[in-house]
């Protein structure tokens, strides 16, 4: 064991840095063991300590300065110790090669000094505001500091006897504790408005330093850095304010800054960070090149040309000689389109082809070159022995400017790729115009793929997949769609699914050109996908831009209101006719509304929708916006709202109601409840399903108990076990729960005296939050829960859930949150004699959620065969992990049956283990493809419907099951429908 121990890195570097090594051999070789006169001599040596547990690391983040030869990583540390963790952060730098004399130069937050208790060994202090730290063996050095002290970041530069490194302009900078996207976005804001010397330049500084803040602090701070770069590539932020610089500096700044966000495009933790850094790299220059050249290059073709240049007498060319200027002090990529503008002139001796070229490409107006910090205002002379020795200056200036340009970045690209991609590339580049280019630049982006992806790649070749990107985009814009086929219109979507695929990584794209694959491949079958796709093919369906979930009663008439969505709102004094911007599925609809229209998809068996029907409220969504504006622009005024024998809605203006008397709207009757018999027992904490019973279980329970003699062969119940009636009162009534019931109490009260207000009180969410995380399960509750889980075959032993243990704790987690559901939700309604079906691939969450998408759905009359009403379309499922127990915690409430009662869904159903969030895989889903199959298991389910609904003596049901992917079926629910009574 020691040996092993030993051979491991960190422990072998824990235990020498304790000495352990040096008191072993001491004690072995002073004092062996050795024999006298047949005695065994022993001698007490010190114990050794205790060996010390490994760190647990995290690396925060990881950046790669390629100018300087270093690497530096964020690390977190958490040592186990005998009084708890110890959390630090350290920053740790290394040198690719052995540089004796490289010195890092650092401080902490805005170059404050360091506490002096984090100064590594051999650290001297360099002036007030910073330390000097020499690197060990030349090539590492590691900064610690206690979470307690901790700094926000470390700034520092690099000295190297005379020599000094930066980054790319600015100090290099490693944060440790992630700073929040407002923090990156007021650096940013502060220093573009209040910067009276700025220019692309310090931009460039500024968001290499920035950069790995916006990575850290997630996907908000990386688009918010897109963002920021891509209004300065538009220019719409200022490229020139009162600053100069020279051409070397502006090329090695874009070279750094375009290597690094090349590194985050690759490296970035989220994929989202990934993508919003190749799409800021596609908007910024390469950089490189040789600087210098730009300002001499210029100079020296005044000069051999005899063009007057200074004090220097020759041909005087206003136009050449203010470039020059610019060029000199502030170069940026507009020089490029400048310099391909001037060479059009050349050609052409025509101003009117300067100004196109500059206009196609960049946007270049006589104002803008005009208003310059160096304006440019003179017209240039027709010298056409100037063209070739501009060409070449082209090529200079596109060395440092050009970014994703397509010629450029093959060019800087090629020699790092194999010969028989950069010939393919090549040949493709000289047949650009063909038709089959854009099949072909999908099938080079796959094989470089793995090139632009690899450690270490060159930020060039990740722009020529921009580049190439780019151009495949261009070729399909200009695509005249209207003369396809509808064969070609199927094989252009796959195609630019299948380029999207390159570069973006989404389970769900992947899906998605699968299916269309799939569709392409399918011919007939694919037919009957394509008239289910909504909201985009609906016309062509024919099938209208109205999807209706609930038909209200007759007309709805009220005045029209404009929403966000339906939340906090309880009540209205008058009737409402609602456009809704968003719905989710799982809102109230709110006393005193007669209709709501929404551009949200909303299943027809989502709670909402449910809750309409029992209401009497038209719930309808509008797939066409322009319908759906024009309907909103009568807000404020009455309205009446119908559907129509189409299917369609139709709204119109009305007179209001006299004395403002409700139009369809009903206030709630009073409810008289009956409390359970058996609250404030003190009988068993769980019950088995053969002791469900009328006023000991709810109507769910005890339904699935007595439905499971009853349900048609090969059609199963899960097995199940209860928590009593009265089992929450006995839990909060329990010593360990004093304070918690102390102050459920105070929240109720809280939470009655604001009942009487039209929102929602707030006492609500704080008695949710208080029972979930405060309320202790009493002496013995875990071991009977265990005990009748084990018996009902819910869990292998009882020891699952031992108390203490993960699984029990899972368990409690999922149980108080049942406990403490709070949305408000209305029952069904139904007609007897008709089915409406609806199914989703996974569990049934997605469904009643309303997650975005179709169900398949589908009704049935009495004695008819179901009828197809839609295709699946939900992006995501929700599944359970393979080879893992599946449990649900859900109420049991009666208050879900009450008659004209928000009743449906007041309580949460708690998955355990959580449920997996995964984009569906339709294109292998066989109820979508095979229409036969389709057909027959709607045909059983209408089948089982109709037993369902007949052992519990004709009365509708509301039924929830599962159908496996072998062909199980099984019943996870069954209550009566409680129809509102209009």
């Amino acid at each position: 064991m020691g040996a092993a121990i030993a051979g491991r890195k960190h422990n072998a570097a824990l235990v020498q840095r304790s000495g352990l090594p040096r008191r072993l051999l001491s004690a072995r070789s002073a004092t062996p063991g050795r024999q006298r006169g047949g005695a065994l001599v022993c001698h007490a040596v010190a114990a050794p300590p205790a060996p010390v547990a490994a760190a647990e690391e995290k690396v925060l983040s990881t950046s790669r300065f390629d100018d300087a030869g270093i690497t530096m990583h964020v690390v977190k540390r958490t040592q186990q110790g005998a009084s708890g963790p110890a959390v630090s952060y350290c920053v740790e730098v290394a040198s690719d090669q052995p540089r004796p004399q490289l010195v890092l130069h650092w401080a902490v937050n805005d170059w404050a000094l360091p506490a002096q208790d984090c100064w590594p060994p051999g650290t001297n202090q360099a002036g007030d505001k910073a330390v000097q730290t020499a690197l060990s063996d030349g090539r590492h050095l590691t900064l610690t500091f206690p979470e307690d002290t901790c700094p926000g970041r470390v700034v520092f530069v690099l000295k190297e006897g005379e020599k000094w490194y930066n980054s790319g302009g600015g100090d290099f900078v490693a944060h440790l504790k992630p700073p929040g996207v407002d923090e990156v976005l007021e650096k940013v804001l502060q220093e573009e408005s209040q910067n009276t010397h700025w220019s692309l330049f310090n931009r460039f500084v500024m968001a290499a330093q920035m950069l790995d803040a916006a990575d850290a602090a997630g996907p908000r701070g990386m688009g918010f850095f897109f963002t920021w770069l891509r209004l300065s590539t538009m220019r719409q932020l200022d490229w020139y304010r009162n600053s100069n610089y020279q051409s070397k500096d502006i090329a090695h700044v874009q070279k750094h800054l375009a290597e690094r966000m090349a590194y985050k495009a690759r490296t970035a933790d989220d994929p989202l960070c990934r993508l919003f850094a190749r799409l800021t790299l596609a908007g910024l220059p390469r950089g490189g090149g040789n600087g210098d050249d730009i300002r001499m290059g210029i100079l020296n073709i005044m000069r051999a040309n005899g063009i007057k240049e200074g004090h220097r007498p020759g041909i005087e060319d206003h136009f050449l000689e203010q470039w020059h200027q610019k060029l000199h002090t502030n170069t940026t990529p507009e020089d490029v389109t400048i310099c391909e503008a001037y060479l059009a002139f050349l050609h052409s001796n025509s101003m009117d082809e300067f100004w196109r070229v500059a206009w196609e490409r960049g946007s270049l107006t006589p104002e803008r070159l005009a208003n310059m910090d160096h304006p440019i205002t003179g017209y240039p002379c027709h010298l056409p022995h100037l063209i070739d020795p501009f060409k070449h200056y082209l090529w200079i200036l596109k060395t440092t400017h050009s970014g994703a340009d397509l010629d450029t970045s093959f060019t800087m690209a090629q020699g790092l790729l194999d010969g028989d991609l950069a010939w393919n590339i090549g040949d493709m580049l000289k047949n650009r115009g063909e038709w089959w280019v854009p099949g072909k630049i999908v099938e080079l982006r796959h094989r470089l793929k793995p090139y632009w992806q690899a450690e270490g790649s060159s930020r060039d070749i990740l722009l020529l997949d921009i580049a190439l990107d780019n151009y495949f985009r261009l070729c399909v814009e200009r695509t005249d769609k209207g003369a396809l086929s509808g064969d070609d219109l199927l094989s252009l979507a796959v195609l630019v699914l299948d380029n999207a695929s390159v570069s973006a990584e989404s389970a769900e794209l992947d899906q998605c050109l699968a299916l269309w694959r799939r569709l392409q491949e399918d011919g007939a079958a694919g037919g009957v996908l394509l008239r289910f796709l909504d909201p985009m093919l609906r016309g062509a369906a024919g099938v209208g831009s109205w999807q209706v979930a609930s038909q209200g009663r007759a007309a709805a008439g009220g005045l029209l209101t404009v929403m966000a969505d339906l939340a906090g709102i309880q009540r209205f004094d008058e009737p409402q006719v609602i456009v809704a911007d968003k719905l989710t599925g799982n809102e109230d609809i709110p006393e005193g509304v007669v209709a709501v229209l929404t551009s949200s998809p909303t299943d027809v068996l989502s709670h909402i929708a449910i809750r309409a029907r029992a209401q009497g409220v038209l719930l309808a969504t509008c797939f066409d916006a322009e319908e759906l504006d024009a309907i909103k622009g009568r807000a404020g005024g009455h309205v009446s709202a119908s559907v129509t024998p189409t299917g369609s809605v139709s709204v119109a203006a009305a007179e209001a109601p006299a004395g403002g008397a409700a139009s369809g709207a009903s206030s709630a009757p009073r409810l008289t409840l009956q409390r359970p018999q058996s609250v404030g027992g003190s009988g068993s904490w769980v019950l088995a399903e053969s002791e469900f019973g009328p006023g000991v279980v709810g109507g769910k329970s005890a339904n699935l108990a007595a439905l499971r003699s009853k349900l048609p062969a090969g059609v199963q119940a899960p097995a199940s076990i209860a928590l009593p009636f009265g089992t929450f009162e006995r839990v909060l009534a329990a010593d360990c729960n004093k304070a918690v019931a102390a102050a459920v109490v105070a929240e109720e009260q809280q939470a009655a005296a604001a009942a009487g207000g039209g929102e929602v009180p707030q006492a609500l969410p704080s008695l949710r939050s208080l029972i979930s995380a405060d309320l202790a399960a009493p002496a013995g509750f875990a071991q009977a829960v265990a005990g009748a889980a084990a018996q009902a075959g819910l869990i292998p032993s009882a020891a699952e859930w031992a108390e203490g243990s993960a699984g029990w704790e899972a368990a409690w987690q999922a149980i108080c949150q049942v406990s403490v559901g709070l949305m408000v939700v209305v029952v069904l309604g139904g007609q007897r004699g008709e089915l409406h079906g609806e199914m989703v691939v996974g569990m049934g969450e997605a469904l009643v959620g309303n997650y975005p998408g179709r169900a398949l759905s589908f009704a049935a009359s009495a004695g008819a065969q179901p009828q197809l009403l839609s295709l699946p379309g939900k992006r995501e499922g929700l599944f359970a992990g393979a080879g893992v127990p599946h449990l649900i915690a859900r109420s049991d409430s009666n208050g879900e049956d009450l008659e004209a009662f928000a009743g449906a869904g007041l309580y949460d159903s708690v998955p355990f283990p959580a449920l997996e969030h995964r984009a569906v895989a339709y294109a292998g889903e066989p109820l979508l493809w095979d229409g036969g199959l389709r057909q027959s298991v709607l045909g059983e389910l209408v089948q089982l419907g109709a037993a369902v609904e007949a052992a519990f003596g004709g009365v509708p049901q509301d039924i929830e099951g599962v159908r496996t992917a072998d062909g199980s079926t099984f019943v996870v629910q069954s209550r009566a429908q409680v129809l509102h009574q209009h």
